[in-house]
């Protein structure tokens, strides 16, 4: 009698519903793909309501939509205020061709370096950035907590100012919270959101906190030949790296014969070989963020792997892919594939479209009447048979 008194005390203590109360739905988020593309990363893939109903059909359960704010009327200004104007839009459609599918989308807060930048240096950018996601949260608010997550911010840097983003992140939450209290949150790690930046990372008594991380290693194999970043590194002239290493034979001019310092080169390569990069060392980098989330009792997500199509075979492609995923199954960290439809794609354009010859890209000519078809291949790799 007295136990059954004190249930709705006790549930309030635990995070769990009271007696004769149902707890807020709370979306699988276990096999998911980044639209990366469409709002945020100098938009090129449209997305259209067939596309949900064909990554319904193949099995995820759920997107991540990159959102740049920027692109939608949102701009960071010193000489700005909390009154600004966004326009949603284009989001306000996505959403609903997600909601005809009954896909899941995590709306995920992705601007451009400068923005992020200016952010981590002022804390009038921070009192600014706070009040979007109090619009952003107050304009969602009655959306069902199982079809619609809020994650913070994409890829926080903050490498030598780590408590900066926790108290950040904190306030952000709070804001949210105070509109929106059974929105599932994500809170990303600092350092770009790698995988030991988590160890930076200060966690809540929050229930519906879930914390995230990307995984691309080695850069080698899945950055190998990108035109932009890794300034200091001979990966932009890196082709046909295999995956897994023991299949890389020595001398870089093998793979990077264009590098301009051989000596750099030479030592990626050796360094790629020596680990070696293997399902198995795969294996123990994932353990890592499990580790993390044992220790601290909270869930933990990786919102991005993935591995660029351009310039590695199909083989090393989808067997880095395989190996990173069945880590993260077996260790029971949902994903998000990076990415549907551009330069990192697991679909193949088809009908009127061209590609781009500076990064590769595909655009469609006629969004129209182009459209995606997903690889077998990718989809095997992923666990997926529809």
């Amino acid at each position: 009698m007295r136990l059954v008194r004190f249930l709705p005390v006790l549930a309030l203590l635990v995070g769990l519903p009271a007696w004769g109360q149902t707890a807020p739905a709370i979306p699988a988020l276990h096999r998911g793909v980044n639209l990366s593309s469409w709002m945020a990363n100098a938009p090129r893939q449209p997305v259209f309501a067939r596309d949900f109903d064909q990554i319904k059909r193949a099995g995820f359960d759920h997107v991540r939509l990159p959102f740049n704010p920027e692109y939608y009327g949102f701009h960071l200004s010193e000489d700005g205020n909390d009154k600004f104007q966004v326009d949603f839009t284009a989001l306000d459609r996505a959403l609903a061709m997600a909601d005809q599918y009954n896909v899941p989308v995590i709306l995920d807060m992705h601007p451009e370096h400068g923005f992020v930048d200016t952010l981590e240096r002022h804390a009038w950018a921070e009192k600014q950035f706070v009040a979007l996601w109090q619009v952003i949260a107050e304009r969602y608010k009655t959306r069902s907590s199982a079809n619609l997550v809020f994650e913070i911010l994409n890829e926080p840097q903050y490498y030598k100012s780590e408590d900066v983003w926790n108290k950040l992140a904190a306030r952000s939450v709070a804001a949210i919270r105070a509109i929106s209290p059974d929105r599932v949150i994500i809170i990303g790690s600092p350092h770009g959101s790698d995988i030991d930046g988590l160890n930076a990372l200060q966690t809540t008594d929050d229930p519906r906190v879930i914390y995230a991380f990307h995984f691309y290693e080695p850069y080698l194999v899945t950055h190998q030949g990108i035109h932009m970043g890794f300034d200091n590194k001979a990966i932009r002239y890196f082709r046909n790296m295999p995956y897994p290493s023991d299949l890389a034979t020595e001398g870089a001019a093998t793979y990077a014969p264009d590098a301009p310092n051989f000596h750099m080169a030479s030592a990626e390569l050796a360094e790629y070989r020596h680990a070696p990069w293997n399902a198995d060392h795969i294996k123990s980098r994932i353990d890592v963020a499990q580790a993390w989330a044992n220790a601290h009792h909270v869930r933990v997500i990786c919102g991005e792997f993935g591995v660029l199509r351009n310039h590695i075979d199909p083989a090393s492609r989808y067997g880095w892919i395989h190996d990173t995923r069945s880590a993260m199954d077996a260790d029971d960290i949902g994903w998000e594939v990076w990415d549907y439809a551009d330069i990192f794609g697991i679909t193949m354009p088809v009908g009127n479209s061209t590609t781009d010859p500076v990064d590769g890209s595909v655009r469609l000519d006629d969004p129209e009447k182009g459209s995606h078809k997903f690889e077998a291949l990718a989809l095997s790799a992923l666990g997926l048979h529809p």
